[in-house]
């Protein structure tokens, strides 16, 4: 006998799974060749915005590496 929080849970899994389907559906349908520019460049400007976050966090501590001439 399935529970009620069971079928509960399996009818959300269901009905985000399919959302998420119709989502990535639409993106590359209306994007076509784009898309991967697109993804590219989402990509690019997360890399840059934790590139920023980690050189802020170093910028405080003593550097370990030897002086360069």
């Amino acid at each position: 006998m399935v529970s009620r929080a069971s079928l509960k849970g399996g009818s959300l899994l269901l009905l985000t799974g399919l959302a998420v389907a119709g989502a990535t559906w639409a993106f590359w349908h209306y994007l076509g060749e784009s898309a991967f520019a697109v993804l590219m460049t989402i990509a690019l400007t997360a890399l840059w915005i934790d590139n920023r976050r980690l050189r802020r966090q170093l910028g405080n501590k003593p550097s370990s590496w030897p002086e360069q001439r």
